[in-house]
């Protein structure tokens, strides 16, 4: 665990934020920290962590510290409800709530049929569950919003069609693989059994 410690980053103007009181896992701590040096040198970063490894209470921290004293605006875009409501959920566990308009979470349907009435550019899109984001609705927020940096969160940055995200994200930041979360008693082992 790192001490409470801040650091603003020049090239960015983020400001990074340890804290000793953080709830994150240290592996969590470990991809937040490499996901802002990335945002040193790109825009738009995708990162992979496993199913059940606390993808969403990392995006919530990483909100968090990107919000920190800055006045940005956050959008975090899921597509399916269930996911939207989990994320808002996690979201105001964090202190981050409605009240201020900082942090916007919503389906990519909604948005897509009502961007005109949401209000302000964001500085930060969060896409939840990023492989779906080669689809023309997700594509659409990059041509609109060029100057937001982009973070996609998924668990499997592959897509059965071959087609890859170089395109949208411009690196690939990736945890440990699954019998290494297994390994280290983060994930519980299991048995595959096809059908």
């Amino acid at each position: 665990m790192r001490p409470s410690l801040f650091l603003l980053s020049v090239a960015t103007g983020i400001r990074i934020m340890y804290c000793k009181n953080d709830c994150l896992r240290d592996y969590q701590q470990e991809m937040k920290l490499r996901l802002f040096e990335e945002w040193e040198l790109h825009r738009s970063v995708m990162v992979q962590m496993p199913t059940g490894t606390g993808k969403t209470h990392l995006l919530a921290a990483i909100v968090r510290e990107f919000l920190c004293g800055s006045g940005s605006r956050v959008w975090i875009v899921a597509h399916r409800r269930e996911l939207v409501e989990q994320i808002e959920e996690t979201v105001s566990r964090y202190g981050m709530g409605r009240e201020d308009g900082s942090v916007r979470v919503m389906s990519i349907q909604w948005l897509s049929r009502n961007r005109k009435i949401v209000n302000g550019q964001p500085d930060l899109i969060v896409i939840d569950e990023a492989h779906h984001a080669l689809a023309e609705t997700y594509r659409e927020l990059w041509k609109s919003y060029p100057e937001a940096r982009k973070l996609g969160m998924t668990a499997t940055p592959c897509r059965l069609n071959r087609k890859g995200f170089t395109d949208l994200f411009d690196t690939l930041i990736t945890s440990w693989s699954i019998a290494e979360f297994i390994g280290r008693g983060w994930l519980s082992s299991f048995d595959y059994v096809s059908i």
